[in-house]
């Protein structure tokens, strides 16, 4: 018979392994010396921990092991050799995938073209606006809930029975770095105001706009670049800048039942026109 630290060493399993097998009466030493209370294993305790390790590699629970082995039918057999098949086909599918993705990947590196792909911005233009009418909703929020202030807006607008006629928009008129947070006024074109309060004319005329593509993250950069366009052009500002969500996260809709984030839109296909009134 082997010692315990002798049968460790020849099946690979530690010491502290036995022992807990021993305690939970999955796998008992072949013989206990009463006096030294040493344990010591035959031989053909060997095959029950190949069978053990075999079971664990199945994913196979300790509390289930020992009536597996106990009865070893061969249907009960059967039946985790198939799940384990099933599971190995899934991870082989998943592998051909990661495969598949590190291919598309190393093509990207060896043709310059970024990892991650980076927003993209429009050349600046101009562009002549009408008047619009529309319902705002003002608050100063932390940036993180905007979507929450969206979702008040269209519920304020569905309940006045409101028309939308063009897409969301959004100005931010202070913002704390440091607690990020900001005022912001949301303001969505409507056909009529019915009477109600909230709603007011959005002025026309003359506008230097450009467009960003990709997740709004890359909206900083956009009035950034337009700033500076504003400067080369020796334009005058005569107002806020308008974010105007052209495809996004708000759908469009004339109904605000129907308004639903879309998270079927991928970030990197995000378009949104930044605006000013400009002399």
């Amino acid at each position: 018979m082997y010692s315990i630290g002798r049968f460790s060493a020849l099946c690979n399993v530690p010491i502290k392994t036995l022992r807990y097998y021993d305690e939970i009466d999955l796998l008992k030493p072949s013989y206990i010396d009463a006096e030294t209370n040493y344990r010591y294993y035959d031989y053909d305790k060997l095959e029950a921990v190949k069978l053990i390790l075999l079971l664990k590699s199945l994913h196979i629970p300790l509390g289930e092991m020992k009536q597996i082995i106990e009865s070893a039918a061969p249907v009960q057999w059967k039946s985790i050799i198939d799940q384990k098949i099933s599971e190995l086909e899934k991870q082989k599918e998943q592998i051909t995938e990661e495969i598949e993705e590190m291919k598309h990947l190393k093509i990207k590196v060896n043709s310059g073209i970024p990892l991650i792909q980076e927003p993209s911005f429009s050349d600046c233009y101009y562009e002549t606006h009408d008047e619009v009418l529309v319902y705002t909703l003002r608050k100063k929020i932390p940036i993180k809930f905007i979507d929450t202030l969206v979702q008040d807006l269209f519920n304020q607008v569905y309940a006045y029975n409101l028309e939308v006629n063009g897409h969301l928009r959004a100005i931010f008129y202070h913002r704390d770095v440091k607690t990020n947070e900001a005022e912001v006024e949301l303001l969505i074109p409507i056909k009529n105001s019915n009477d109600i309060g909230g709603c007011r004319m959005l002025v026309g005329g003359k506008y230097a706009c450009i467009k960003v593509k990709g997740p709004y993250t890359g909206l900083p950069m956009g009035y950034e670049i337009l700033k500076k366009w504003l400067v080369e052009k020796n334009l005058t500002q005569n107002g806020n800048m308008i974010e105007i969500y052209e495809k996004g996260l708000v759908p469009d809709s004339s109904d605000p039942r129907d308004l639903r984030p879309d998270l079927s839109i991928n970030p990197l296909d995000f378009l949104t026109k930044i605006c000013v009134p400009v002399t």
